[in-house]
């Protein structure tokens, strides 16, 4: 059974064609990491051997509302499971609404790369000391002020840190968009529901939009 049409998915359908014909026209990037990024990661869509079995559990879990997790999109986690294999990060937090339905630990684990994954709610981020990250994967985003602080723990302990947020809607992109200078990062890429942030000093600071 088909969804049914929504103008929320026409307006997403509409925005995503716009960029796409941008994107052919030309990206304009300058910096060639994100143009490295873009082309490595952002545009493949070379399947892994482990994506077929977890294809499958995706299916199941949309058909739970108790079980869905904020991404159940297969291509958002098999791209952020390519970013985490591209950037060979080996120690990732993810910040979730209900760890224990997260997809994400099942398809990260299998980059090659990954020593450790941490699961935190929302709720559990305040107090807590947090365990060192490389890459930082905000499935679900706490208020401004956590998140804010949540930045600035992991930028102070990883200079090159790499950070994927989930923004499903435009009230999402206001927010995050919206964060305090302090944390600002050094290269943006806007890929719509998704926004990867990068922290790295060695970049050229720099945004760019794109579509996957």
């Amino acid at each position: 059974m088909k969804s049914p049409i929504t103008l929320r998915g026409v307006v997403r359908r509409l925005q995503y064609s716009k960029r796409l014909l941008i994107n052919r026209r030309g990206d304009g990037v300058h910096s060639p990491f994100a143009f490295h990024f873009i082309t490595r990661v952002v545009r493949n869509r070379r399947p892994y051997y482990c994506f077929e079995e977890l294809r499958g559990e995706v299916k199941r879990r949309r058909k739970d509302a108790k079980t869905c997790p904020p991404i159940h999109r297969a291509r958002t986690l098999e791209l952020l499971f390519r970013t985490a294999h591209e950037l060979e990060a080996k120690n990732i937090l993810v910040v979730t609404s209900q760890p224990t339905t997260s997809l994400l630990p099942d398809y990260l684990r299998h980059t090659g790369y990954t020593e450790a994954i941490y699961v935190l709610s929302v709720d559990e981020l305040q107090g807590v000391s947090l365990p060192y990250c490389d890459l930082l994967i905000c499935e679900y985003l706490p208020e401004r002020e956590v998140l804010e602080q949540l930045l600035s723990q992991c930028i102070s302990t990883s200079p090159t840190l790499a950070v994927a947020f989930y923004t499903p809607s435009p009230r999402w992109r206001r927010f995050v968009s919206g964060l305090d200078k302090q944390v600002a990062p050094r290269l943006i890429l806007d890929l719509m529901d998704l926004c990867l942030y990068f922290y790295d000093k060695r970049l050229t600071p720099s945004r760019y939009k794109g579509v996957y």
